[in-house]
């Protein structure tokens, strides 16, 4: 048993001892299992909420009317949630109701897929009904029962089985493949935030191709932005992407230069993401477009910063055909440039304006220092105050004659 797991069971022991069943469940069953890295540890038990914070002392109630409270135990938090089952779902994310039950297998038998709808207890053993066990070691995502319900219930679970296969380099069930081909319209009525974050993990993740494979032959792009407007991307995906990015700004970036045409700011506008990710994407666009044009100059790398190499040397890596461009490569040509920003530069705008009093305010300072910028970073001037100066004046006698 890994330790996270050893380090909750007083949480089942307590539980236990108020006369209560109680079980590890969810993703860090699943995990375990996988022999992956363990997030949370989720518990379920058939004690009301109610209950449970009686019997602990530090208590949060976040989902009370779902049965879910976190306990703190040893400055670790655990979801602690009562046995349950729900109605239909109401918006394709919600049950009308929910209501607790005594047993176990009846909550296991609402989740989504037989991997996710195994229970451990205190002593390792397994309440797997549903075959999770064996579906993971034919590396095979089924869902509990039917499948269609499933996804009627809440159509994110198609994109949670893609992000899983690309995670996991799982495929999926047959059932399941067929299913999602069937109700990938319902797609398009869910927030989508909610698949903008699923897409995230499965950009990320080692069996991208695989997840893309099964993205297109499912026909699911059919149902989600951009994707469906431009029926060839899916195509330069498949062509292009056989290794994970590193962030969802990356991808961005690189579906824009696969469809010029579809700005940044369109991509980000129709997915809702965050003004951070679209100036990351610009970020690494305007990094990639001075690489294509220039190469690997210093000015190509000053325009990048540090935090962005990796996408980038990955952005061109998919773009560039037999491209051999390294990280270590670029933070080595990095490190030899004479400035990392303007900060670094041995005069400033103030200093500007000092040399030269008779000089109305106007956009000639910054137009000056941007080419001092450029001449510094090209090795063409030295940047030493004195030496800039001798520069400028020599700029500003050409400029008057």
């Amino acid at each position: 048993m890994k330790p996270e797991f050893k380090e909750a069971i007083p949480v089942l022991e307590k539980l236990e001892e108020h006369g209560f069943q109680a079980f590890f469940v969810g993703g860090s069953v699943r995990d375990s299992l996988l022999n992956r890295t363990i997030d949370d540890v989720d518990i379920a038990t058939n004690a009301t909420p109610e209950q449970v914070q009686k019997i602990f002392d530090k208590t949060i109630p976040i989902g009370i009317e779902h049965g879910t409270v976190i306990i703190r135990y040893h400055h670790i938090s655990y979801e602690v949630t009562t046995f349950r089952t729900e109605s239909d779902y109401i918006d394709f994310r919600h049950p009308e109701s929910v209501e607790f039950v005594k047993d176990i297998h009846e909550d296991l038998s609402r989740r989504d897929f037989t991997m996710n709808a195994i229970a451990m207890d205190k002593d390792g053993r397994l309440i797997d009904p549903y075959e999770g066990q064996i579906h993971m070691n034919e590396k095979r995502i089924e869902t509990v029962r039917n499948a269609d319900e499933r996804f009627q219930e809440d159509p994110l679970r198609m994109m949670r089985a893609l992000r899983f296969v690309s995670q996991l380099g799982f495929h999926l069930g047959k059932e399941a493949e067929d299913a999602s081909f069937r109700n990938r319209h319902l797609l398009e009525k869910i927030a989508v935030e909610r698949i903008a974050a699923e897409m995230e993990k499965l950009w990320k993740a080692p069996y991208i191709l695989k997840a893309l494979t099964i993205f297109h032959e499912t026909d699911i792009w059919q149902s989600l932005p951009v994707f469906k407007q431009y029926h060839s991307l899916i195509q330069k995906c498949l062509s292009h992407i056989s290794s994970p990015f590193y962030s969802l700004a990356e991808a961005i970036a690189c579906m824009h230069l696969f469809y010029p045409t579809v700005s940044i700011d369109d991509w980000c506008k129709r997915w809702k993401l965050s003004k951070a990710v679209k100036h990351r994407s610009y970020d690494l666009i305007n990094g990639y477009q001075l690489y294509r044009v220039q190469g690997l100059t210093p000015e190509t790398l000053y325009r990048l910063r540090p935090e962005l190499f990796q996408e980038f040397v990955h952005l061109v890596t998919v773009l560039t055909e037999n491209s051999q461009l390294t990280v270590r490569e670029v933070e080595r040509a990095y490190h030899q440039l004479p400035i990392k920003n303007r900060n670094d530069l041995n005069i400033n705008g103030h200093e500007m304006k000092r040399l030269y009093p008779d000089r109305k305010p106007g956009p000639w300072v910054r137009e000056w220092l941007d080419e001092i910028e450029r001449q510094v970073i090209n090795g063409n001037l030295q940047n030493e105050k004195q030496t800039i100066m001798e520069w400028v004046e020599q700029w500003n006698r050409r400029e008057k004659n």
